[in-house]
């Protein structure tokens, strides 16, 4: 008991000790490594998960004032990721369970990755409704082009359909940093988001 006291002492931070005392040096030693391991143990915040730029647009949500990354810090994270990023070909659309957008659904009519996030990140924070009648554009941004298809008029946020342009981007997000694709808004399955270049 004694020893384990005066051990711990040491790992409190105690820095003079009398000479008896150092017949626990070893035991002393072994209680040191024992404190720095657990001073250096990474937090899963530290640790984190692999970028998902629905969950970026999720914090930018949550907080439209904050610091987050910016588009060209996002892209470079969800590369940074990415082994090889070969895109999903056209996957199941549905509302319920899995979300998997539809990837190159048609041939070079794909934008730029980073313009493709700067409109997203403009719907993120801006707030308010995006309303489609027929078809609607609600963003440009370089090359890239984020816009709203549907059959009857209907109304998301605009944060909704920025959660379904996320969904677009961690699917159908390509190697060559290009993409295109569609996903319906969050929650409304009767408007279609459709992320592709300018003008096509």
């Amino acid at each position: 008991m004694g020893r384990i006291m005066e051990a711990s002492l040491y790992c409190l931070g105690a820095i003079y000790f009398p000479a008896q005392w150092i017949r626990v040096a070893f035991t002393t030693v072994a209680l040191l490594a024992g404190c720095g391991a657990v001073q250096t143990i990474p937090t899963a915040a530290a640790v984190g998960s692999p970028f998902s730029f629905v969950e970026w647009v999720e914090q930018m949500i949550a907080d439209p004032e904050g610091h987050h990354l910016t588009p060209e810090q996002a892209t470079a994270a969800f590369y940074a990721n990415q082994d090889s990023a070969s895109p999903s070909e056209h996957g199941t659309r549905g509302l319920l369970g899995k979300r998997v957008p539809r990837c190159n659904e048609i041939v070079n009519t794909e934008a730029w990755v980073p313009h493709a996030v700067a409109c997203i990140n403009e719907l993120a924070r801006r707030g308010g409704d995006c309303r489609v009648q027929f078809s609607t554009r609600f963003c440009i941004s370089g090359t890239a082009e984020i816009n709203g298809n549907s059959g009857w008029d209907t109304t998301s946020s605009c944060n909704d359909v920025a959660r379904g342009a996320g969904y677009i981007m961690d699917h159908c997000t390509r190697a060559d940093n290009t993409v295109q694709g569609s996903e319906y808004a969050h929650g409304n399955g009767i408007l279609l988001v459709r992320i592709h270049r300018v003008g096509v």
